[in-house]
C-alpha cells in the first residue's frame, strides 16, 4: 500500500512555477487594456470668448440653411459644411482637434453629442444615394450651438 502513495513534494514544482507565472502575465495584460480603452474625461478650458464664438457659427449655420432651403448647395455638400462647422465649433470650445477625426476617433473623445450629430451626418454625407433630412439636422446643430456652456 505504501508503494502507491509517493510522498509529498516528489513531484516537480517547475510545472506549476510555470502555470502561475503565465497567468500572472495574462492578468497583467488584460488588466493593462482596459485600463487603455477607458475614453479620456474631457474638461474644456475656460472660454472667454464663448458669445463671439457661438454667433459665428450660428451665423455660419443660418447661411448653410438658407443655401439649402434655396437648393444653392446638395445635400451631400450641406451635411459637409454641417460636419465642418460642428467640428470647427467643438475645437474652438475645447481645443481638442477633432476637424479631421474620424466617428470612432470621435466617440474616444467623449463629447456624447458631437458623437450623436456626426453619426447622423455620416450617411448622408458618404452614402452613394446621399439622403437625410439637412434642415432637421441643421436645426439639431444650431441647437447644441446655442445651449453649449
Amino acid at each position: 500500500m505504501n508503494d502507491l502513495l509517493r510522498p509529498m513534494f516528489s513531484y516537480s514544482i517547475i510545472p506549476i512555477i510555470i502555470t502561475v507565472i503565465i497567468i500572472i502575465v495574462i492578468l497583467f495584460f488584460l488588466l493593462k487594456k482596459e485600463k487603455k480603452e477607458k475614453p479620456p474625461i474631457v474638461i474644456p478650458p475656460k472660454i472667454e470668448n464663448i458669445f463671439t464664438i457661438k454667433e459665428k457659427y450660428l451665423k455660419e449655420i443660418i447661411s448653410l440653411k438658407n443655401d439649402s432651403l434655396e437648393n444653392r448647395i446638395t445635400n451631400r455638400k450641406s451635411y459637409q459644411r454641417l460636419s465642418i462647422i460642428i467640428r470647427n465649433f467643438i475645437y474652438e470650445m475645447t481645443h481638442i482637434k477633432v476637424q479631421n477625426y474620424s466617428l470612432e476617433e470621435i466617440r474616444k473623445v467623449n463629447i456624447p453629442i458631437l458623437t450623436q450629430l456626426v453619426e447622423e451626418y455620416y450617411d448622408p454625407e458618404f452614402a452613394k444615394n446621399s439622403s437625410g433630412n439637412i434642415i432637421n439636422s441643421i436645426d439639431k446643430t444650431r441647437e447644441v450651438i446655442e445651449r453649449w456652456k
